[in-house]
């Protein structure tokens, strides 16, 4: 039984939401899973559409549909199935979390572009759904592979964390992978000066706290590996990714109110950001 059921791909004109379908549908193939593809067509203002062009709107859509027609095809070159969406808006990450609502999505399959620039900078669309979705968010970089031999999940003792291990877990099972289990201790430097104490205590929880999950993977017959590391979360998330070259980053996030939806948190948008590998943001 797959994981996720339906799955909400957006698409647009840009190189990597075209390899995020790609990508996407690795998810869907030989498990029953539903597909739709979306595409938001932009709003113009009056005095833009109406500048000596005959017909812009409808040339506009009709731009919008070949984009999903295009999709479909590769869809159904691949012996899958998929429902197509066009919607209009100004705001594409408000239309996209409306289809995910509205036809009860459990995955959101969103590109991310390889530039130096993008790199720093989340796409505001991706970041904004991330902020605003009620479910999963699975981000592709541009130029990456979804692969399954090793997914990586990074875990903390929080409900959040404890939600990211049981997705991680299923996804093993399902795709007989190895699950990297890692918890990073994150302390300001001054407490290994004034209360190494506390740093030592934590550390022991998180020991514990990591051979509990283990012994959890052996029960369910999937290989494990832990990793207890000190130090900044995000770093020691993304060089534990790179030393165990793992394909997947499976990571929590918790829900937020108004602007403070698009600030991830700098552990969550520093992963994002690099663009090492694929991560799926477990909501």
């Amino acid at each position: 039984m797959s994981l996720y059921k339906k799955i909400l791909i957006p698409i647009d004109h840009s190189e990597e939401s075209w390899q995020a379908l790609i990508e996407g549908l690795k998810l869907a193939a030989d498990k029953g899973t539903w597909i739709i593809i979306a595409t938001v067509a932009p709003v113009y203002p009056a005095e833009v559409l109406f500048a000596g062009v005959t017909h812009p709107k409808e040339k506009v859509i009709a731009h919008y549909k070949e984009l999903l027609n295009k999709a479909k095809k590769i869809v159904e070159e691949k012996g899958l199935l998929a429902k197509t969406v066009l919607e209009e808006g100004d705001e594409p990450f408000e239309r996209i979390v409306d289809i995910a609502y509205s036809d009860n999505c459990d995955l959101i399959v969103m590109g991310k572009g390889g530039s130096k620039l993008k790199r720093i900078f989340l796409g505001s669309t991706t970041a904004r759904v991330i902020g605003y979705s009620p479910v999963d968010v699975l981000v592709i970089p541009l130029g990456k592979e979804l692969g399954w031999e090793k997914i990586l999940v990074a875990v903390d003792g929080s409900s959040y964390s404890e939600r990211a291990f049981e997705k991680a877990l299923t996804l093993a099972k399902e795709n007989e992978s190895e699950l990297i289990l890692l918890s990073v201790v994150d302390y300001p430097p001054e407490y290994f000066a004034e209360a190494p104490q506390v740093i030592e205590k934590e550390l022991l929880k998180r020991s514990e706290y990591l051979s509990k999950l283990e012994e959890r993977c052996k029960k369910e017959g999937v290989k494990a590996k832990k990793f207890l590391k000190e130090g900044t979360a995000e770093d020691k998330i993304l060089e534990t990714a790179e030393e165990t070259s793992s394909q997947l980053i499976v990571m929590g996030t918790y829900g937020r109110k108004g602007i403070k939806r698009l600030l991830m948190g700098s552990t969550t948008e520093r992963v994002l950001s690099e663009g090492i590998c694929p991560v799926l943001v477990v909501k």
